[in-house]
């Protein structure tokens, strides 16, 4: 009897359909996904960058009149004098950046342009630095008249108006010195007093200065006249001091009689010259100084020009 081999066969999958149809879908899935990310534009981000390089470029070109495309058609009519519509992105067209090249060129050729703005910015700095200056040392200065004034003290105290500040000169008479003495005498004290308040309120650095006259007389208690003249500026400086001026607001030189308030033609000479001034200093420095005059200059220079025309 033969052998029979049973033979089993397998059984047809109807159902593969399916894997290649969920390949499809899921394909197809990922596509529209894919879409629907690039389709959403940060429009905010896009009007900035937009706005941005109009600004810089300084022409732009409107795309809210149904065109689609950013460039113009042949036969087009293309016009940047209309400014952009609100709210509608302005992009730049491609031909302006010759004209941007020019404008930077013809600003970058002229020589001296920055130096220049340098200098006229340093100027009106000064110029407004030597306003402050004068209005603070003005309104000392009608301070210390008014208590020059109320004070009886006109003839001995003299007020003035120097390109390094406002001057109170003290005539060192017997009253505030005695002869080649650098004591201050209480008189003095009293004088100094009167003129505190408005010493303190004025804030500015104070030199006080020491001079003797030309009298043909030398210091018995002092070596020379310079050393009459420190000790007496010094007297006055310790006083203000301790009537609450703070030291690093002072400080002392001595002149002797090198540096005279009048001539010896003067028949007052040899009292006007023996003083005490205290300079209420300006705050200006030297370069504000030099640029102030170099503009006067130019500025006299110009009106010359301009007369003569």
């Amino acid at each position: 009897m033969a052998n029979r081999r049973h033979v089993e066969h397998e059984a047809e999958n109807h159902e593969r359909w399916l894997i290649s149809y969920a390949d499809m879908v899921t394909l197809l899935f990922a596509l529209f996904v894919l879409l629907y990310a690039i389709s959403q534009v940060n429009e905010k981000k896009y009007d900035e960058v937009s706005a941005s390089l109009a600004v810089a470029f300084g022409e732009v070109v409107n795309i809210s009149d149904g065109n689609d495309s950013i460039l113009p058609k042949a036969g087009d009519n293309v016009t940047l004098s209309e400014a952009p519509v609100v709210d509608t992105p302005a992009v730049v067209i491609p031909n302006i950046m010759p004209t941007l090249r020019e404008q930077v060129s013809s600003q970058m050729s002229t020589p001296g342009t920055v130096e220049d703005a340098k200098a006229n910015l340093a100027v009106q700095s000064a110029v407004a630095a030597e306003a402050a200056d004068q209005a603070t040392l003005s309104k000392a200065e009608l301070a210390l008249a008014s208590a020059v004034s109320s004070a009886g003290l006109s003839g001995k105290v003299v007020l003035s108006r120097e390109e390094r500040g406002l001057v109170v000169t003290l005539i060192t008479d017997d009253v505030i010195f005695g002869p080649q003495s650098a004591t201050l005498q209480s008189a003095g004290e009293k004088a100094i007093r009167e003129l505190l308040p408005a010493l303190k309120d004025a804030g500015s650095q104070l030199i006080i200065e020491g001079h003797t006259n030309t009298a043909n007389v030398r210091p018995t208690l002092f070596p020379s006249e310079w050393e009459l003249s420190s000790a007496r500026a010094g007297a006055v400086a310790r006083f203000l001091n301790g009537e609450g001026i703070p030291i690093d607001r002072m400080h002392v030189a001595g002149y002797g009689e090198t540096s005279p308030l009048v001539p010896e033609t003067n028949p007052d000479h040899l009292r006007l010259n023996r003083r005490v001034a205290i300079v209420l200093a300006s705050t200006l420095t030297s370069e504000q100084r030099a640029l102030l005059a170099g503009a006067r200059a130019e500025s006299e220079i110009s009106e010359g020009q301009g007369d003569q025309s």
